[in-house]
């Protein structure tokens, strides 16, 4: 697939997120609802990590993006949505985290996808031929909010691998060996419309995506296809978007593509410090090639 897609990366904090999102979304064409009764939210809830660290859903960065739904479309039903993880309890972190109260406050419902009946999808995978999506993403217009982060197993987790957490099986940790495929397969079953990605409160270092380094690189980066939005945040994170492999596959997959088209060519030239260790990458590299190789698939 080489299609290229329209990018944007613009500059925010989290006191002027509304005003910088609205530009965002308007700047890669806008939100294309017409037709979609609903809106389904995947945020980032992957661990008990508070957002000051960059690891989870930042309230201000959810009511911002309900805001302009609200304001911009008011008649559709909005759903904010996480599943259960190996260390995730979404239904608890929903309120800890101080999501519940933005939720409520805009009129959106939250759901809980690993609660959600399934409808068998068939697809041409990698790892799977047939996954089980919820059917409240059936018909659903389906916006992808990730956080910009490093991660110990893919180099780095964004739009793509934000899908990763859609799969309502709890022990996601057994798909680790061999997550590239999966992420692959999630974003081929459940593909968002359209990806808005947190870089305000990011996350660095090699312990990523969930006990990095707290990075404020005050950006926000969006557009409709989740790979080239990825790629766009690879090059801002440091990394060749061809050598993160579920970036590559997705792309080979025809989930997406990885040529874009940044909407301000100034923001091209924004690389923001990651800190990210080589070393500890190649270690943790190999150590998920050899857990592939000594278990067998699983699901």
């Amino acid at each position: 697939m080489n299609k290229t897609h329209i990018v944007t990366v613009v500059n925010s904090n989290y006191e002027t997120v509304y005003e910088n999102l609205s530009r965002a979304i308007s700047s890669v064409g806008g939100l294309r609802l017409k037709g979609c009764e609903s809106v389904v939210i995947k945020i980032n809830l992957c661990d008990f990590r508070t957002p000051e660290t960059g690891a989870t859903t930042h309230p201000l960065f959810l009511e911002a993006v309900l805001r302009y739904l609200r304001e911009n479309y008011d008649n559709q039903k909005i759903y904010v949505v996480e599943s259960d993880a190996t260390v995730a309890l979404p239904d608890l972190f929903v309120r800890w985290f101080g999501l519940i109260s933005v939720i409520q406050e805009w009129g959106a419902i939250w759901c809980n996808l690993s609660k959600q009946k399934l409808k068998r999808k068939e697809i041409e995978g990698r790892h799977f031929r047939e996954i089980g999506v919820p059917e409240i993403l059936d018909g659903s217009y389906f916006i992808t909010l990730p956080k910009m982060k490093t991660s110990s197993v893919t180099k780095i987790s964004c739009a793509l691998k934000n899908q990763f957490g859609c799969l309502p099986i709890r022990k996601k940790i057994q798909f680790h060996p061999y997550i590239d495929d999966v992420i692959v397969d999630v974003n081929l079953a459940m593909h968002p419309d359209f990806c808005i990605v947190d870089g305000i409160i990011a996350m660095g270092g090699s312990q990523g995506p969930t006990f990095g380094i707290p990075i404020t690189a005050n950006l926000i980066v969006a557009g409709q296809d989740p790979v080239s939005v990825d790629s766009a945040c690879a090059k801002i994170m440091g990394f060749e978007p061809s050598s993160i492999s579920h970036i590559k596959k997705a792309h080979e997959s025809q989930v997406g593509s990885m040529h874009y088209h940044m909407v301000d060519k100034e923001m091209e030239k924004i690389r923001v410090d990651f800190q990210w260790d080589p070393l500890q990458s190649i270690v943790m590299s190999m150590g998920t090639r050899l857990r592939a190789r000594v278990r067998p698939p699983e699901g």
